[in-house]
């Protein structure tokens, strides 16, 4: 087996982080969601990319566009080596520069989430773009977080200009009776996910085998529906440890968990921190907020 990760570059600054490695081992991302916007470029390889229920395969020139707080993972099957960017970035960081250049990041975002095929004459220009702005952050120059605001707009100009002249991969495919049906699952479960059911339960709910629906389910977005149920939950439970003051143990309650310890292993798996400790950075983040708007 060869090397599990290579890092090439790799630097970070307030709001911002940044890498470039490379894979050459089967290695399978578990499905998570951030605050950040995320952009991703592929120099080489292959990999399956899933965005909320939307599968694609990217290879070398890919650009990947996540929006803020959307389900995303990669995993390999049988593609194994793969050399990547990652970008990650706060848009709060960035909101005033980019507005200041008429860029709106969460209009953008929304409007480009998914994936752009780079043709093959710009691939040096974009790993340019992404390598300035890894430089930048690694030895901090003078003034260098303008500069960095200036090559991620750049690099989002560039994707407007690919979007005028049609290059775009386009992200709504004609719709089967098949996906049609796991719409309406989806739909379900999002609207009922704290009293949701099992699966045998929401497969007779719509008249269903549930071995078809289960198996359905996943060829059409990825996820079991057990999985698929688990993110929603876990979701409303975020809105509710940020809005309210209610005890960890009410929110698991509210959002379908009986057991306290098992609500805490869930949203653990997904957000990567307890309950108990994201409502705490929360509390933090919107006070350093609040301070920075009275300054």
């Amino acid at each position: 087996m060869g090397s599990l990760k290579q890092v090439l570059y790799q630097g970070m600054m307030e709001g911002l982080n940044i890498d470039r490695s490379t894979r050459d081992n089967s290695y399978n991302m578990v499905k998570h969601w951030h605050p950040e916007y995320e952009i991703q470029f592929y120099c080489d390889g292959k990999r399956h990319f899933f965005i909320e229920d939307q599968h694609y395969v990217v290879k070398a020139g890919s650009l990947v566009l996540v929006d803020s707080g959307k389900i995303h993972n990669t995993y390999s099957n049988n593609l194994i080596f793969h050399d990547r960017v990652l970008l990650l970035f706060e848009g709060e960081r960035f909101k005033e520069p980019m507005a200041a250049l008429n860029i709106d990041l969460a209009a953008f975002f929304a409007k480009y989430q998914g994936v752009i095929q780079v043709p093959p004459a710009d691939w040096d220009y974009v790993q340019k773009l992404l390598q300035d702005i890894g430089k930048e952050v690694q030895q901090k120059d003078l003034d260098y977080q303008s500069f960095v605001a200036l090559r991620l707009a750049e690099l989002l100009i560039y994707v407007l200009r690919l979007k005028a002249n049609g290059t775009r991969k386009e992200n709504n495919p004609a719709q089967s009776s098949d996906a049609n049906l796991v719409d309406e699952v989806k739909r379900y479960i999002r609207d009922n996910c704290e009293t949701v059911g099992s699966l045998e339960e929401i497969a007779d709910h719509f008249y269903l085998n549930k071995f078809y629906l289960s198996r359905l389910f996943k060829q059409k977005t990825g996820y079991t529906i057990t999985e698929f149920t688990n993110i929603q939950k876990i979701r409303r439970s975020q809105k509710l440890l940020e809005d309210t003051e209610d005890s960890i143990a009410d929110i698991a309650f509210q959002v379908g968990y009986e057991s306290v310890t098992y609500f805490n292993r869930v949203f653990k798996k997904y957000i990567e921190t307890s309950p108990l400790q994201y409502r705490k950075k929360q509390i933090a983040y919107k006070k350093s907020l609040r301070e920075k708007n009275n300054f």
